[in-house]
């Protein structure tokens, strides 16, 4: 068919389409009007869904019925159907008003067809090929980003070409807008401060010098940040943790430069290959990173637990520290199981960390009988070569030690919440909710697919989702332990206290990490506004938390995006110099159109159903594939080879 032809046809059908938009629209008219609101998920402009934050089910958008809304775009709804099928409701509905757009940008990447340029986009919520209407300076094979608003496509920026190493990740941090320049005013802002700690702040008298008490860090081999160091003591009731945290708030004031920049940036990303920072090196770095034998400014959190590990009592303060060590999760580790070597040359800290470790099992035996959920999920860890390019994906190592600052830190963060609950200061929160109903009965009807016999009630208690998941046999365990996360409702800043359900806590909050989230330095600016001029010295935060609860969430849900999608370009650049090899892998999903394969090294690919005899077909009662007597089920190990590999998405065949 001919180009020319084509387009009309699409356009009648448009229109057939608008009409039947119109007749939907008119009919709803006759009925009370039911409006939602919530992000757009869009598959080019054929059509798209409506997710809703509290987990209902989605509304269907016919493409006639986008109203000019785009993928990622924060929409009102008008619904117009409502239909009960598979278990849950089905709905459609048109779009009514765009309340904000996405702040995306589109990266697409420049081809020549047909004797006309068009741009293929990145990410395929855009549509797969829109015609270009000028190239910008751009040619053949360039990234570029794209202004889609018209019918035709407009080059904004050329990010060069598709090739380059390292150009999935810059084409990422373009599509999300990531800020990767400090302005001149917070650069200077940050240099002002100098390199050491003023000697006047550090003797104020509302600061307590704890330079005379043993404290240290640790952290990972390949941090540059610390902002959190810890000390423990017996006492004749138990046990008094001292969790020392970098005093970030004392130097990003408020509606300066360096807190303007730190608000809108909301959170450190980090990527596989690099991190954007959310403050300038010279404080992430340099004066607010506890650095060995420095003097640094700290807010900290003194605690008093009883024998069996419970929390007894909290002092916070403002103080001045020195960080005798900066230890490794590795070092610890291995002192702790009686690295000689290491014990010798940290004689005067192994007792201590050995009474941290004896403290963190009670910690933990504690919050496991309260029901905290454990999500077995494995982290990896991508390693370049001096070019850049990846050399290497391992598993990251799962240690005591690490678990040791976690509970430490979860410690503070439950502590300070319920300080600043009790105290009833305006608060920026962390909150977890129950999961939704509709969540859960989706998890359930997966769970009876792949023959766990055992579901759970529609508003279940942690320590039911814990139980439940200790139950699952291994070789299914890490794709349940992915659907089921997936169920859980997502946590977010708020300004009210309503607990955390996956941990099972009534008060939480982010308290232990300033260098890198906003969240906690604004808790950290309220806090010593209270401490130093009491309840009337924090009114005026009322409306700043509720604010900065907002744009955290935001920037945390960015972030998180930025660092998956890096994560899959990685994985993928990685196999696709491995197309022809065999590998062993186990079925980690099961849809209509194959299964996808996680390989040892946690790299994922789908083996297509079109690629399997032509007697397979997919039998969703069971989430399984079925090709003769062979069945490719959940958790099964199968052989593979790697077929191909585009972008992020990676083909296997079987072997």
């Amino acid at each position: 068919m001919k180009k020319g032809k084509s387009i009309k046809k699409t356009n009648k059908t448009n229109a057939r389409r608008t009409k039947k938009s119109v007749k939907r629209a008119a009919r709803s008219d006759k009925f009370d009007k039911k409006f939602i609101e919530g992000e757009i998920d869009c598959k080019g402009n054929r059509f798209g869904f409506v997710s809703l934050e509290n987990g209902g089910s989605d509304v269907f958008i016919h493409g006639a019925d986008l109203n000019g809304a785009r993928h990622g775009d924060i929409v009102r709804v008008c619904i117009v159907r409502e239909r009960k099928g598979s278990g849950e409701i089905r709905r459609e509905g048109y779009v009514s008003e765009i309340l904000e757009r996405s702040n995306k940008n589109v990266v697409a990447t420049i081809v020549f067809r047909d004797n006309e340029f068009f741009a293929v986009p990145d990410d395929r919520h855009y549509g797969e090929l829109i015609e270009v209407d000028g190239l910008g300076g751009a040619a053949e094979h360039d990234k570029v980003i794209i202004d889609t608003d018209g019918a035709r496509a407009r080059v904004l920026a050329v990010l060069g070409r598709f090739d380059e190493i390292g150009m999935d990740v810059k084409s990422v941090i373009a599509a999300h807008n990531l800020r990767t320049e400090f302005p001149a005013d917070v650069i200077e802002q940050a240099d002002s401060f100098g390199n050491e700690i003023d000697p006047r702040e550090a003797s104020a008298p509302y600061r307590v010098d704890f330079r005379d008490k043993t404290l240290f860090t640790i952290d990972g081999s390949d941090s540059k940040d610390f902002d959190d160091a810890v000390s423990l003591e017996r006492t004749e009731h138990g046990y008094r943790l001292g969790v020392y945290i970098a005093d970030v708030a004392e130097y990003v004031k408020e509606r300066t430069p360096l807190d303007t920049e730190a608000y809108e940036r909301g959170t450190s990303v980090y990527l596989a290959d690099r991190v954007i920072p959310m403050l300038p090196e010279q404080l992430s770095n340099g004066l607010c990173s506890l650095n060995e034998g420095c003097d640094r400014l700290a807010l900290c959190a003194v605690i008093d637990l009883d024998e069996h590990g419970n929390r007894k009592g909290l002092k916070l303060c403002e103080g001045v520290i020195r960080s005798a060590a900066r230890l490794t999760y590795a070092g610890v580790q291995a002192l702790l199981d009686g690295d000689a070597r290491l014990r010798e040359r940290y004689a005067s800290l192994v007792p201590m960390l050995e009474l941290m470790g004896e403290l963190a099992k009670k910690r933990i035996k504690l919050r496991r009988e309260r029901g905290t959920i454990d999500f077995k999920l494995t982290e990896t860890q991508i390693k370049f070569d001096a070019d850049g390019r990846v050399a290497d994906i391992e598993k990251r190592p799962s240690l005591f030690s690490m678990n040791i600052i976690e509970e430490f830190m979860i410690l503070a963060n439950c502590a300070v919440a319920e300080f600043a609950k009790t105290k009833g200061l305006p608060y920026v929160y962390r909150v977890h909710e129950r999961p939704s109903p509709e969540k859960l009965t989706v998890l359930n009807d997966y769970l009876d697919a792949v023959g766990v016999r055992a579901c759970l009630p529609l508003s279940p208690s942690p320590k039911q989702v814990q139980k439940l998941l200790s139950t699952i046999e291994p070789a299914i365990s890490p794709a349940v332990n992915k659907i089921a996360l997936r169920a859980m409702a997502k946590a977010t800043y708020e300004p009210s206290c309503d607990g955390h359900f996956g941990l099972a806590e009534e008060f939480y909050c982010h308290f232990t990490s300033p260098i890198r989230r906003y969240p906690d330095l604004a808790g950290h600016r309220i806090l010593k506004a209270f401490l130093r001029g009491g309840a009337a010295a924090v009114k005026k935060y009322k409306s700043f938390v509720t604010a900065a609860s907002v744009r955290s969430s935001k920037t945390e849900r960015v972030a998180q995006e930025c660092e998956r999608k890096v994560d899959d370009y990685k994985k993928a650049e990685y196999m696709s110099h491995r197309v022809g090899e065999k590998f062993d892998g186990v079925i980690s999903s099961v849809t209509e159109f194959g299964f996808f394969v996680e390989l040892e090294n946690s790299a994922e690919g789908l083996v297509r159903i079109a690629t399997l005899p032509p007697s397979a077909f997919f039998d969703q009662k069971r989430l399984r594939i079925v090709c003769g007597a062979k069945k490719f089920a959940l958790g099964d190990p199968v052989k593979i080879i790697v077929d191909k590999v585009s972008g992020d998405r990676v083909d296997f065949l079987l072997a």
